[in-house]
């Protein structure tokens, strides 16, 4: 499985998940989001002007990801 992330003003490294790796809701927030997405954004929009959209998984609609 593997992440990404595009935008008009360009791209996020990917991130390979390892086989057998379930995306639960914490793994997502940690692996994902913050240790993937956040030190990447600034370079596509150093102003912080940004949305994310997430697409209907679980891990991702999850309330504490929400937050």
């Amino acid at each position: 499985m593997v992440w990404g992330a595009v935008s008009y003003n360009g791209k996020i490294p990917l991130k390979f998940i390892e086989q057998g790796v379930k995306i639960n809701a914490k793994h997502y927030q940690n692996e994902i989001l913050r240790s993937t997405l956040m030190p990447n954004i600034s370079t596509l929009y150093s102003d912080n002007q940004w949305i994310f959209q997430q697409d209907s998984a679980p891990a991702h609609k999850a309330k504490s990801t929400q937050q």
